[in-house]
């Protein structure tokens, strides 16, 4: 049986095909990984915070804030449509996207504060809400 000998120039074409293929393989292994989303922990529906929508967008880059009892001001965060879903949102449902504000209104939020966060308005805490409800007004018959 006879062998054949591989000449340097194939030896190191295969040695830069091997490692080429490597590095590709290697690649794809990092997008992979960069590019995967998982599932965020669902938030928990807690809407026991009472608060009064205000309306500032009269005020530079302001728009609806919280108001909380004690006189703090908390800021949401409205996401777009692109943005839910893929570790940002969790569960996918951003719950301000079907809830319509306005001033004076009476709420019950949960919310996340968003530490690294900042803001144009710079009224308050930047706050990722978790959980909205309406307050029924208590309108009095005379």
């Amino acid at each position: 049986m006879k062998t054949t000998r591989l000449t340097t120039k194939a030896k190191r074409e295969i040695r830069y095909f091997s490692s080429l293929l490597l590095m590709l393989l290697a690649t794809m292994c990092l997008l992979a990984f960069l590019t995967s989303c998982s599932e965020p922990e669902a938030p928990r529906k807690n809407c026991g915070t009472p608060a009064t929508v205000k309306d500032l967008r009269g005020l530079d880059g302001c728009g609806f804030v919280f108001e909380l009892e004690n006189g703090d001001r908390l800021e949401p965060v409205f996401y777009p449509s692109t943005m839910v879903g893929c570790g940002r949102i969790a569960a996918g449902v951003d719950p301000l996207a079907n809830f319509t504000l306005r001033d004076g209104q009476r709420v019950t939020i949960g919310y996340r504060e968003l530490k690294e966060r900042v803001s144009v308005c710079m009224v308050g805490k930047i706050v990722e809400i978790t959980c909205i409800e309406e307050v029924p007004s208590m309108a009095t018959n005379p």
